[in-house]
């Protein structure tokens, strides 16, 4: 039994307009874009983990990538 059927419609229709983008629909947007500016595809691509490894090599210094450069043990000293 429900206790109010007109409101259960009523909330029933809302639910309906969400899931079929009804008012994405009625008002479609000039641009795809954020309040940013930005557009969805930079949005993937920066959000894209090859981007965000080459944005952490950027961050590095000068000397740390020199270091990490020279130190660093390759796999074939390792077995000899």
């Amino acid at each position: 039994q429900i206790a109010d059927p007109e409101t259960c419609d009523q909330m029933y229709e809302s639910l309906v307009r969400i899931h079929t983008n009804y008012y994405k629909n009625k008002y479609p947007r000039l641009k795809d874009t954020s309040f940013t500016g930005v557009t969805v595809e930079d949005c993937k691509m920066i959000l894209a983990t090859d981007v965000l490894k080459q944005m952490e090599d950027m961050k590095k210094g000068t000397w740390r990538k020199l270091r990490e450069k020279f130190y660093a043990k390759k796999p074939e000293e390792d077995s000899k």
